[in-house]
């Protein structure tokens, strides 16, 4: 019984979301009036730092086709649309040429995007 108890706990360690945020890249994120906390379970986190690296759930990646086959290969199994929501977070110096491939990867990819942001205050 112990042997299980502690197969379970590192399980849902390594599986836990706590386990995937990558919190320490360097990402300022923009400010918007309209920032809500969201409630779904995030599947992936997708990053795009001030220097235009990629990071896709804390691990750099090359390009944004790296992007596409990674939450392509996370939601192969998944049938209900709350299992597909990805994490997007943005630095607010980054032009749209940058960030807009990565946001097409995700959305070819089956995932909807959830951007991340700072609340601005009027």
């Amino acid at each position: 019984m112990g042997d299980i108890a502690f197969l379970l706990i590192i399980f849902f360690l390594v599986c836990s979301e706590a386990s995937k945020d990558k919190s320490d890249l360097d990402v300022k994120l923009p400010y918007s009036e309209h920032v809500a906390k969201q409630k779904t379970t995030v599947v992936a986190r997708v990053a795009l730092d001030g220097t235009g690296q990629i990071y896709f759930d804390g691990v750099k990646v090359d390009s944004a086709k790296d992007v596409e086959w990674g939450v392509r290969n996370l939601l192969t199994n998944t049938v209900a649309d709350d299992q597909r929501h990805v994490q997007f977070k943005c630095d607010k110096l980054q032009s749209k040429e940058a960030f807009e491939p990565i946001l097409q990867a995700i959305a070819e990819a089956g995932g909807i995007i959830e951007a991340v942001g700072e609340k601005s205050e009027k």
